[in-house]
């Protein structure tokens, strides 16, 4: 197994109690939803990739927030779900979308991509969400604790005289 850690930054969008999702079919038009990121390619800032994959998967700009939450895969602890030996650390923003722009099917879509759907809170029981962190959504809607990402360009840089 591999020790490399993919990163990937995804979108928390919530608007009038739904959230944007991006839809997939699998073998037999089984659906399953994903937050809208993905993974960061050599070069890239994590927010330069979520706004990078945003665009690739929805067709919109956005403002990013600070961090709803982490989620992290790890092959050797993890549900039985997944086959992947890749662990990955996938970091929940709270964005909104730009005004002017308008989530949509991309022109060149993954493969598996059918759509760019709007899910009620109500009705997220109902779907399938890889990975199923539902309950933390739901909760993050109602108590809305985040976590501020700090990026080196940001901090203070030290004077001389230290």
């Amino acid at each position: 197994m591999s020790s490399h850690i993919r990163i990937r930054p995804t979108a928390l969008i919530i608007e009038d109690n739904q959230i944007l999702f991006i839809e997939y079919s699998e073998s037999q038009n089984e659906l399953h939803y994903n937050l809208p990121g993905g993974g960061v390619e050599a070069g890239e800032s994590i927010t330069e990739t979520l706004e990078r994959e945003l665009w690739e998967e929805a067709n919109i700009q956005i403002n990013i927030g600070p961090i709803a939450f982490l989620y992290e895969y790890n092959p050797l602890n993890q549900s039985g779900e997944y086959e992947s030996n890749t662990p990955v650390l996938n970091i929940i923003f709270e964005c909104s979308i730009k005004p002017g722009s308008e989530a949509k099917l991309p022109d060149n879509p993954d493969p598996m991509q059918i759509g760019v759907r709007w899910i009620s809170l109500e009705s997220l029981e109902q779907i399938i969400l890889y990975p199923n962190i539902k309950s933390h959504i739901i909760e993050y809607t109602k108590n809305r604790r985040t976590i501020e990402l700090i990026e080196d360009h940001q901090l203070e840089k030290y004077s001389k005289n230290i």
